[in-house]
Protein backbone atom coordinates (compact mmCIF):
# COMPACT_ATOMS: atom_id res chain seq x y z
CA UNK A 1 0.00 0.00 0.00
CA UNK A 2 1.25 3.47 -0.88
CA UNK A 3 2.13 5.93 1.83
CA UNK A 4 -0.55 8.40 2.81
CA UNK A 5 -0.01 12.01 3.83
CA UNK A 6 -0.90 10.91 7.39
CA UNK A 7 2.22 8.69 7.36
CA UNK A 8 4.39 11.65 6.39
CA UNK A 9 2.86 13.83 9.11
CA UNK A 10 3.39 11.14 11.74
CA UNK A 11 7.01 10.67 10.65
CA UNK A 12 7.65 14.42 10.77
CA UNK A 13 6.29 14.68 14.32
CA UNK A 14 8.26 11.62 15.45
CA UNK A 15 11.44 13.13 13.97
CA UNK A 16 10.99 16.36 15.95
CA UNK A 17 12.55 16.03 19.41
CA UNK A 18 10.70 19.09 20.75
CA UNK A 19 7.47 17.14 20.16
CA UNK A 20 8.66 13.67 21.17
CA UNK A 21 10.22 15.05 24.36
CA UNK A 22 6.64 15.84 25.42
CA UNK A 23 4.55 13.05 23.87
CA UNK A 24 6.99 10.25 23.04
CA UNK A 25 5.04 8.16 20.50
CA UNK A 26 1.59 9.33 21.68
CA UNK A 27 0.51 10.73 18.31
CA UNK A 28 -2.73 9.15 17.14
CA UNK A 29 -4.88 9.35 14.01
CA UNK A 30 -8.56 10.24 14.53
CA UNK A 31 -8.94 9.32 18.22
CA UNK A 32 -6.82 8.46 21.20
CA UNK A 33 -6.91 5.15 23.05
CA UNK A 34 -8.97 5.32 26.25
CA UNK A 35 -5.94 4.43 28.38
CA UNK A 36 -3.47 6.81 26.70
CA UNK A 37 -1.24 8.91 28.94
CA UNK A 38 -1.10 12.68 28.62
CA UNK A 39 0.10 14.78 26.92
CA UNK A 40 -0.69 13.54 23.43
CA UNK A 41 -1.67 14.62 19.92
CA UNK A 42 -4.65 13.40 17.91
CA UNK A 43 -4.85 14.38 14.23
CA UNK A 44 -7.41 13.95 11.49
CA UNK A 45 -8.02 15.00 7.93
CA UNK A 46 -11.06 17.29 7.85
CA UNK A 47 -11.28 17.92 4.12
CA UNK A 48 -9.30 17.99 0.91
CA UNK A 49 -9.50 19.83 -2.37
CA UNK A 50 -7.68 18.69 -5.50
CA UNK A 51 -6.09 21.27 -7.78
CA UNK A 52 -8.38 21.86 -10.73
CA UNK A 53 -7.06 22.08 -14.26
CA UNK A 54 -8.69 21.67 -17.65
CA UNK A 55 -6.05 19.49 -19.33
CA UNK A 56 -4.72 17.00 -16.82
CA UNK A 57 -4.77 15.92 -13.20
CA UNK A 58 -1.61 17.39 -11.65
CA UNK A 59 -2.07 15.26 -8.52
CA UNK A 60 -1.92 18.27 -6.24
CA UNK A 61 -4.05 18.17 -3.09
CA UNK A 62 -4.66 20.69 -0.34
CA UNK A 63 -6.01 19.03 2.78
CA UNK A 64 -7.14 20.61 6.01
CA UNK A 65 -5.99 18.77 9.11
CA UNK A 66 -6.87 19.30 12.75
CA UNK A 67 -4.34 18.55 15.48
CA UNK A 68 -5.73 18.21 19.00
CA UNK A 69 -3.04 18.80 21.62
CA UNK A 70 -4.36 17.28 24.83
CA UNK A 71 -2.87 17.67 28.29
CA UNK A 72 -3.62 17.82 32.01
CA UNK A 73 -3.17 21.61 32.31
CA UNK A 74 -3.83 24.55 29.99
CA UNK A 75 -0.13 25.44 30.07
CA UNK A 76 0.92 21.95 28.97
CA UNK A 77 -1.66 21.93 26.15
CA UNK A 78 -0.47 25.37 24.94
CA UNK A 79 3.19 24.34 25.14
CA UNK A 80 2.52 21.20 23.10
CA UNK A 81 0.53 23.20 20.53
CA UNK A 82 3.41 25.66 20.17
CA UNK A 83 5.91 22.82 19.62
CA UNK A 84 3.58 21.26 17.04
CA UNK A 85 3.24 24.58 15.20
CA UNK A 86 7.01 25.02 15.09
CA UNK A 87 7.50 21.44 13.87
CA UNK A 88 5.18 21.59 10.87
CA UNK A 89 4.53 25.21 9.85
CA UNK A 90 6.13 25.88 6.43
CA UNK A 91 7.43 22.29 6.34
CA UNK A 92 8.27 21.09 2.82
CA UNK A 93 9.90 17.85 1.76
CA UNK A 94 10.50 16.63 -1.78
CA UNK A 95 11.98 13.33 -0.57
CA UNK A 96 8.77 11.96 0.96
CA UNK A 97 5.99 10.01 -0.70
CA UNK A 98 3.70 11.83 -1.08
CA UNK A 99 5.77 14.99 -1.61
CA UNK A 100 4.89 17.73 0.88
CA UNK A 101 4.63 21.04 -0.94
CA UNK A 102 3.98 23.10 2.17
CA UNK A 103 2.08 23.36 5.45
CA UNK A 104 0.37 26.56 6.54
CA UNK A 105 -1.42 27.27 9.83
CA UNK A 106 -5.12 28.10 9.90
CA UNK A 107 -7.26 28.42 13.04
CA UNK A 108 -6.58 27.70 16.71
CA UNK A 109 -9.10 27.06 19.48
CA UNK A 110 -8.94 25.89 23.09
CA UNK A 111 -11.40 24.01 25.26
CA UNK A 112 -11.75 22.22 28.56
CA UNK A 113 -13.65 18.95 28.97
CA UNK A 114 -14.99 18.93 32.54
CA UNK A 115 -16.03 15.28 32.41
CA UNK A 116 -12.59 14.10 31.34
CA UNK A 117 -10.65 16.86 33.15
CA UNK A 118 -8.83 17.44 29.87
CA UNK A 119 -7.40 20.62 28.37
CA UNK A 120 -7.19 20.77 24.58
CA UNK A 121 -5.71 23.20 22.08
CA UNK A 122 -6.83 22.46 18.54
CA UNK A 123 -4.78 23.77 15.63
CA UNK A 124 -5.86 23.48 12.01
CA UNK A 125 -3.37 23.45 9.14
CA UNK A 126 -3.59 23.39 5.36
CA UNK A 127 -1.26 20.73 3.99
CA UNK A 128 -0.46 20.83 0.28
CA UNK A 129 1.02 17.71 -1.24
CA UNK A 130 1.48 15.85 -4.51
CA UNK A 131 0.08 12.35 -4.76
Amino acid sequence: MANQIEDVIYSRLQATSAVTDLVSTRVYPIRRPADASLPLIVYERLSEVPALTMNADPGLITARFRFSCQADTPENARTLAAKLKTAITHYRDTTTTPVVDGILPDTTSAEYDFGADLFTVEKDFFISYKE
